[in-house]
């Protein structure tokens, strides 16, 4: 096990960076903490990859422009080639079911349009959950500055505290802080002293501040206090924190249910939204060439085109769940079922609901549109 004199180490032996713990680790363990940490890299390097591959989203990239471009022009081109009185024969009361009609078919309409492109929202969140956090652990509450989820990864300060020292000590030279903080320097004095003062301070690691490192004597002789402070708001920034082996650890622990938690739920989020698509663009593409052909009445058309629509929507969005559940489709567990997996259904439903009524008033019109 790493080992250094008791004075050097008793310099980084403050609050929650005390590298002492609470029981001694031997070499063996040590060692699997150290294998640990780099499964764990590979980890996480799978989640962000399985990430990436929703971000770019071919399916979806797809079916936008398909859809926005062929069926919904088709359709508001041939609802307002119908837009007159259908009911001339009830004169001034036939206006006023035409309008009745109209509000019946462009409700659904709306609600067809709007359930896709709300899981796109939905989606685009979750993707910025996934990657981003203004929490980390070692920072205070009341540090709410943005950040990669992500964290820098420092050399753990129990490791070799001597070690640890000659690292920052090489870190402080003025030549790698400008490698760190790429900017001309009235941009780099703008930018990081707006954050530091912004933050009052709390951007700054602990195992950063002035005091600590003028103890460890890591600092040049010529440093300039306030460069000093913009090199650890950098570090701040990154969420890059000496720890000890066992805090890398736990932390990295929580990282991996941090990004398994927001990544299911990503990719939950992807699929409905992608059967959302697939199945708006479906209805909107088999009701295409019946609302151009002259034996059919268009508004009717429409009518049942979305009253189908909306009957079998909320039905499709459980879809993932059930292949979930594939061996016990007749009896799902829905309040074992986190409700984040199925918070989009939840927020859909009572549109839904209407829209299926509201189409069903369509049809009717329609009808009696024909007929009166």
């Amino acid at each position: 096990m790493a080992s250094a004199e008791p004075t050097t180490r008793t310099k980084f032996t403050t609050g929650e960076f005390d590298p002492t713990p609470r029981h001694a680790l031997n070499d063996a363990e040590r060692n699997a903490m150290r294998a640990y940490l780099q499964r764990c890299e590979v980890r996480l390097s799978t989640l962000h990859r399985i990430a990436t591959a929703f971000i770019s989203g071919a399916g979806l990239l797809l079916l936008i422009p398909i859809f926005f471009k062929d069926a919904i022009d088709n359709l508001l081109a041939i609802l307002l080639a119908q837009l007159n009185n259908q009911f001339e024969t009830l004169a001034g009361t036939g206006i006023t079911f035409t309008i009745a009609l109209f509000a019946a078919l462009l409700y659904p309409l709306f609600v067809s349009l709007s359930v896709p492109l709300y899981g796109v929202y939905l989606l685009l969140k979750d993707i910025i959950h996934f990657y981003f956090t203004i929490y980390a652990p070692g920072f205070a509450e009341n540090l709410l500055n943005p950040s990669f989820a992500l964290s820098g990864v420092m050399f753990s300060i129990d490791e070799s505290p001597r070690g640890k020292e000659e690292v920052m000590r090489y870190q402080y030279k003025a030549a790698q802080m400008g490698f760190m903080i790429p900017f001309s320097r009235e941009k780099n004095e703008l930018y990081f002293d707006s954050i530091i003062n912004s933050s009052q301070g709390a951007i700054i690691p602990e195992s950063r501040n002035m005091e600590r490192l003028i103890d460890l004597d890591v600092l040049p002789h010529d440093y300039e206090d306030q460069s000093i402070k913009r090199f650890n708001a950098a570090l701040g920034m990154a969420r890059s924190i000496d720890r000890t082996l066992v805090q890398e650890v736990a932390v990295t622990e929580m990282s991996l249910v941090r990004h398994v938690l927001y990544l299911r739920r990503l990719m939950m989020r992807y699929v409905k939204t992608l059967l959302m698509f697939i199945w708006t663009t479906v209805v909107s593409f088999l009701m295409l060439p019946l609302l151009k052909e002259p034996r059919f009445d268009p508004l009717l058309i429409m009518a049942l085109g979305y009253l189908i629509w909306s009957l079998a929507v909320m039905r499709i969005m459980d879809w993932p769940l059930e292949w979930i559940y594939k061996h016990r489709r007749e009896s799902i567990p829905l309040q074992q079922i986190d409700p984040q997996l199925r918070s989009m259904q939840q927020a859909i439903e009572g549109y839904a609901r209407s829209a299926i009524y509201v189409s069903a008033v369509a049809v009717v019109l329609a009808l009696a549109a024909l007929i009166w």
